[in-house]
Formats: structure tokens, sequence, C-alpha cells
């Protein structure tokens, strides 16, 4: 799945989309921390050692059903149609972002490009899987903006979900945080390098050889069909948000 700093390239895009009302722009912003949670928080089941399902609502082992899973999530925990205060519906907004995204790159990429299609060994397509994560999250984290790291490590989780505590959250947004601080050291190639059986330095060597990248990933998955899925992320989490914002009982200031 697309990592914490993809995930949080696309919050900073969604905060100017004149696509979503301005009194839900307006509301991220006063809010600022909690939505940038919201937006990494699914993936707070690393730290919590939560299994998959109970964080984005599907499994990998199963098909995904004709919900989405932020519907899912909402159909399993009503109460979140009722956000408690602005925090909280910051926060729950930005995991309907998560959750949509991550549903499109399971739908789009993952299952019909490095499940289904037999391009290379299954061993091989797992890793590259990981460098073609690698090779967006790279990218987006160079787009962060500086306010990103204080403003995320400012969120104070208060009860917003059933399913993650308050600790995991925190200790999952104190280590996405001090990544992206300056000076700070991404842990992406450690992380996925231990997942992909490949070291950090085997990966850094492929990523920054591009005729090894075209061998490798590019010749069977095109940069086109890349952007075009990431097109489609971050159309569906925008909707998505909007749809999630458009239902909920938000609170009156």
């Amino acid at each position: 799945m697309p990592t914490p700093f993809t995930h949080l390239a696309v919050a900073q895009r969604l905060l100017d989309d004149p696509s979503l009302a301005l009194e839900h722009r307006e509301l991220f912003r006063r809010e600022l921390g909690a939505f940038l949670l919201g937006n990494v928080a699914a993936d707070a089941r690393n730290e919590s050692g939560s299994p998959r399902a109970a964080t984005h609502f599907y499994d990998y082992a199963q098909d995904m059903d004709e919900r989405m899973p932020w519907e899912v999530m909402l159909q399993h925990n009503p109460s979140l149609w009722e956000p408690h205060d602005e925090a909280h519906t910051a926060f729950v907004a930005g995991y309907v972002a998560h959750l949509s995204m991550d549903e499109i790159w399971s739908r789009q990429m993952v299952g019909p490009q490095f499940l289904v299609r037999d391009w290379a060994t299954r061993s091989h397509r797992w890793v590259m899987l990981h460098v073609i994560l690698i090779h967006m999250d790279e990218r987006d984290e160079r787009q962060l903006a500086p306010w990103q790291a204080e403003s995320l490590a400012a969120a104070e989780p208060h009860g917003w979900t059933h399913f993650l505590s308050d600790a995991s959250l925190s200790n999952w947004r104190d280590l996405v945080a001090d990544q992206i601080r300056p000076g700070g050291h991404s842990q992406t190639l450690e992380i996925f390098g231990a997942r992909a059986n490949r070291t950090p330095e085997q990966l850094r060597a492929l990523l920054d050889n591009p005729s090894e990248m075209d061998a490798a990933l590019w010749q069977f998955i095109p940069q086109q069909v890349l952007a075009s899925t990431e097109a489609d992320m971050y159309s569906h989490a925008l909707t998505q948000t909007a749809a999630y914002l458009a239902e909920a009982r938000i609170p009156a200031r």
C-alpha cells in the first residue's frame, strides 16, 4: 500500500482543492494535525500489531466486496458518523481519504498488475511492488511542505477510534513526523527492504539505475499505468471524503 509520505502528499493537495467545499477545507486547516493523522492512521496497525482487516476493513486473502472499505468501517463503527468535535471530524475524513486511496491501489494496481498478471516470478513481482511504492514515496516526500511535520506532531487523539488506541496513534504519529522533520531520516528503505528480503543498499542501487528500473519494472508496469492509477486514487479520495462529510453530523463550532 502507499506509504505515509504518499498519503500526506494527497492530504496536502486536498487542502487546496476547490472541489471540496470551502467550509470543509477551512475545517481541515483549523484541525490540520488531526486531518494529517487521519490520512496516515490506518497504517498504525504496524505499530499496534492489528491485522489489516481491523484497520483497512478488507483483507488481501479475500476478494474486496462491492462496498468501499470506508463504508465497511462506518457500518462497523456507526458512531463515526457523529464525531465528537471538529478535530475528530477532520481525523475521520482523513481516514476515509486513506482507505479510498488504498482501495484503488488494490483494485487497479496490486490485483491486476502484481497478482493476476504473470509477467515475472512471484518473488520478483513482490520485490517490484515494494520498489514502485518506494519510487512514489521518495517523490512524494520531496513535495511535503515544511509545516507538515510540526502540524502532524501536534495532533492529540482522544478516543477517535475503537480499533486503534490513542497510544498506537500517538506512537505512529511520532514515527512519521520524526522522519519528515528537517534533518529527519526516512525509514522506508529499511522497512520495505526487510519485507522484500533486500538490503537498503540493494534497493538504493536499483532505484538509482534507470536502465535497471526499466528492465526490472517499467517495461512490465509502464509509468503511464502508474500515473493513471494515481490519478484515480486522488479522485476517489476526493469524492469519498466529500461524501463522508456530506453525511456526517459535524458538530457546530
